[in-house]
């Protein structure tokens, strides 16, 4: 710490960025931020040397002063000229977090309101695409988070940390786990117990096997596919979020209310259940044969 001839601290040095940036996350502005860190430094201080300390206006400081003081982070003692000493810092981060917290339950029940009177747009048939390992997860735990009715998911065991520690109401959840982990049976029933469960895992080998009247294509197309990539999440029959099971360096989700994409994304999802977990046929009959034309 540096000190003048008198004795005064003389460089911002002694206050770090990194402190102004958490009193600015709390809800203090730079200057609330900068003033209260400059009194903690002193044990009481007049504006002036507090003007002087931190090379910014007059204005400024007192206005920063009487903001401080009205939050009860400072207290102005009454003398000529006045002096003022900062509360000590475990008490000011008390009553910033109490403030953001009253706040925070606030803002939560007003949304809620909001959000219940909704106003559904043509823009919802839309198809967005969501970017990014924490946008993805976070989409992914509040699609848990809110179903009312249903839940019918196939994920790869990459994104299952997602909803481990999600907390999901008692709806009827119909899970496929992609993983060559046959411990994870075990796992997941600890997760989400109940009769309205219905949990199985599948290996990435057997969705590498043909369906019947596969195309001729269909080993080519499995060379160019991750099984373990895949995500297909509904939730009671109105939000569809999809990534495609591809070979990319980089993962991106598809994520739409559009009735069509749900619907034929449902389809499928029942197909891929009754083969792998019911252990029947497609419930289709095979595509009549091409009729040979006379010569």
């Amino acid at each position: 710490m540096n000190l003048t001839p008198h004795g005064r601290i003389s460089t911002m040095e002694s206050i770090p960025t990194s402190l102004i940036k958490s009193l600015n996350d709390l809800g203090l502005s730079n200057y609330d931020a900068r003033v209260y860190a400059a009194l903690v430094l002193y044990d009481n201080a007049e504006a002036k040397e507090i003007i002087d300390f931190l090379s910014i206006s007059k204005p400024s400081v007192y206005e920063a002063l009487d903001h401080l003081a009205d939050m009860g982070l400072a207290v102005k003692r009454i003398s000529k000229p006045a002096r003022y000493s900062a509360i000590s810092p475990e008490m000011a981060i008390n009553l910033l977090m109490d403030k953001h917290r009253d706040a925070g339950e606030q803002a939560l029940a007003a949304l809620i309101t909001l959000e219940k009177k909704k106003v559904r747009t043509d823009k919802e048939d839309a198809l967005w695409t969501i970017y990014g390992d924490a946008n993805i997860e976070y989409k992914i735990r509040d699609l848990f988070g809110k179903a009312k009715r249903q839940i019918s998911c196939m994920i790869g065991e990459r994104y299952l940390k997602f909803i481990e520690k999600v907390k999901i109401r008692d709806v009827s959840l119909k899970l496929i786990v992609i993983s060559d982990d046959e411990a994870l049976q075990g796992k997941l029933l600890a997760l989400f117990p109940g009769k309205n469960a219905d949990v199985h895992v599948i290996s990435p080998a057997q969705f590498s096997v043909p369906p019947p009247f596969a195309p001729p294509e269909f080993v080519e197309i499995t060379k160019l596919m991750n099984f373990e990539n895949t995500l297909e999440l509904i939730i009671d029959d109105e939000e569809l979020l999809m990534i495609p099971p591809f070979i990319s360096s980089s993962v991106s989700v598809l994520n739409t209310r559009n009735k069509g994409a749900i619907l034929q994304t449902k389809m499928f999802s029942q197909l891929n259940w009754n083969r792998f977990i019911d252990g029947g046929e497609m419930p289709f009959p095979p595509p009549p044969a091409p009729k040979k034309k006379r010569s």
